[in-house]
């Protein structure tokens, strides 16, 4: 059995799927989801081979429902949207398919036609859910990161990008700093990140930190060669010799 997980914060659109998937004998629907927060918890617990994925949804987009997922757990993704304009990004995921919405019975049937083949081939050979799926897009070209999902314990975060103070790489991940908290991301590099953010508000100062320039509070400890910044919250970073004459032209100091 493909055992299935439909996300969609619509009611309505999620009953219309499920009245459809009905007809398939060789898959279950193991659980629904309204959300991308909920659909996140719901694919950890069920694990489902298969997930009927909406793109627009408050607080977590599909998107960012996909890049927030273990790469062990990951499913096979159908997207389900009524907006065509994310197609590309969808297919450079290696989505199985892009179906928009009023869904046809027609169109489902093929796009779970290529489910059940990449399925089957997984099987066949012990590959691992498409890797593609891993390295996720979640804007759109020429925009920039405005929420950004992190996590704390068993808790998932949506920050607005302008409560973010500072980006730091440790222990083999990116960790975001607020004014008065800590969490990890998804990310392992600030390559991952570089496109996302906007370079006007953001500056790398240091190989392994990135703060936000609207954060800053007072600059210590400088010359021509090093700076030390005190960051909203009270958070002290120190300027690497190689990024210290960039800041300061930034800032004009």
């Amino acid at each position: 059995m493909i055992r299935t997980l439909i996300v969609d914060d619509e009611p309505l659109a999620r009953e219309r799927l499920r009245d459809l998937l009905a007809a398939s004998a060789d898959l279950i629907v193991v659980a629904e989801a309204d959300g991308g927060l909920d659909a996140v918890v719901k694919i950890e617990e069920y694990q489902p081979d298969l997930l009927l994925l909406d793109v627009q949804m408050p607080e977590l987009d599909g998107f960012g429902v996909l890049r927030m997922i273990e790469p062990d757990k990951m499913p096979h993704v159908i997207f389900v949207t009524a907006h065509d304009e994310y197609a590309v990004e969808a297919f450079e995921v290696s989505a199985v398919d892009y179906l928009l919405k009023p869904v046809r019975r027609q169109r489902l049937e093929q796009a779970l036609a290529r489910a059940r083949e990449k399925l089957f081939q997984q099987v066949k050979t012990g590959a691992e859910p498409i890797s593609a799926l891993r390295q996720v897009l979640v804007r759109k070209p020429n925009s920039y990161l405005q929420r950004l999902p992190v996590r704390s314990q068993n808790r998932i975060l949506i920050l607005p990008i302008e409560q973010i103070v500072a980006l730091k790489i440790e222990r083999g991940l990116v960790f975001v700093t607020t004014a008065d908290a800590e969490y990890w991301t998804k990310y392992t590099t600030f390559t991952e990140l570089d496109d996302l953010l906007d370079k006007s508000i953001f500056m790398r100062i240091h190989r392994q930190v990135i703060i936000n320039l609207n954060h800053v509070r007072e600059i210590t400890d400088f010359d021509k060669h090093a700076a030390r910044l005190k960051l909203t919250g009270g958070h002290q970073v120190t300027v690497s010799r190689s990024h210290i004459k960039k800041l300061r032209q930034t800032l004009s100091w």
